[in-house]
């Protein structure tokens, strides 16, 4: 089974987001991303990099607030 790790990328720097991300479903206002486990954030951002041999993935923000969750759900 293939799970990555999601990083914001920031001023050359990456920040780890997420872990044993699943599955990433493009919406209007950014990215929704699901762990296996059902945990889910939608990220006001665009896919940057794609690592597959080390399962990372970087984000790039689409604003430049410091926030770019937009909604932080837990499902059941």
């Amino acid at each position: 089974m293939c799970l990555a790790t999601v990083y914001i990328g920031k001023n050359g720097e990456k920040e780890e987001v997420m872990q044993d991300v699943a599955w990433i479903k493009p919406e209007s206002t950014g990215l929704h991303l699901i762990t296996f486990m059902g945990e889910s954030k939608l990220f006001k951002a665009e896919i940057k990099d794609i690592d597959l041999v080390n399962s990372s993935i970087v984000l790039e923000p689409l604003t430049t607030d410091s926030s770019q969750i937009v909604s932080d759900d837990q499902q059941d």
